[in-house]
């Protein structure tokens, strides 16, 4: 009875641990444009776009049902201050994506590269609830985005009624997450929104 006990515990023990290590490699996934070059100049620096670029019909998804934009590394735009400010040493790159009359926005960052000592004092406390909520993103390359943009009444970018958080190849509906970070929806939502003008993502191509 006791042999068949430690049996069916190791067994269990074994799936807990595959599906954590699954759950994890999730979390850390890093998104397919990080790695494929396009985001690099010929010279090496980053490729930097200052309006939407649509995306060459060889590299659209599949499923993709007419043209698509994208903006590469927009928080790098010289208007925006080329990457300056405590946070951009975190950032390694950017990326938004209209398609189909939906933005995907986000960035691949390393938090720990982040100069927290010149967070002003909310700044600080939102990065650590980030922090707590999510620990995957310390110590490695991450993606942050949001998915279920649009293009609001206003000509400007936000967020839809089924708009998503995206940690690595993970999404959080912003309630489950805001809840996560100890705030409400409606805060979450207005950084997040907050965070695409800072990531200079404007509002995309009119249809």
């Amino acid at each position: 009875m006791l042999k068949k006990l430690g049996i069916a515990l190791l067994v269990v023990l074994m799936v807990v641990a595959l599906a954590l290590g699954w759950l994890w490699m999730r979390l850390t996934a890093l998104p397919d444009w990080y790695e494929d070059g396009d985001l690099v100049a010929e010279d090496g620096s980053p490729r930097v776009d200052r309006e939407w670029v649509e995306v060459p019909r060889a590299r659209r998804p599949k499923d993709a049902s007419g043209a698509v934009y994208e903006l590469r590394n927009p928080h790098l735009r010289p208007e925006l201050g080329g990457g300056a400010g405590p946070l951009a040493p975190a950032i390694k790159a950017s990326r938004a994506i209209y398609d189909d009359a939906q933005i995907e926005a986000g960035a691949v960052v390393n938090l720990e590269d982040a100069d927290l000592e010149q967070l002003a004092p909310a700044e600080r406390e939102r990065f650590d609830r980030i922090v707590d909520a999510f620990p995957a993103l310390t110590g490695r390359d991450v993606y942050i985005g949001v998915e279920g943009g649009v293009r609001t009444s206003e000509g400007t970018a936000g967020l839809g009624p089924d708009a998503q958080l995206r940690v690595g190849d993970t999404r959080y509906d912003l309630a489950k997450a805001a809840s996560r970070m100890g705030v409400s929806e409606a805060e979450l939502r207005r950084d997040l929104e907050a965070e695409l003008r800072r990531l200079g993502v404007s509002a995309p191509p009119a249809p």
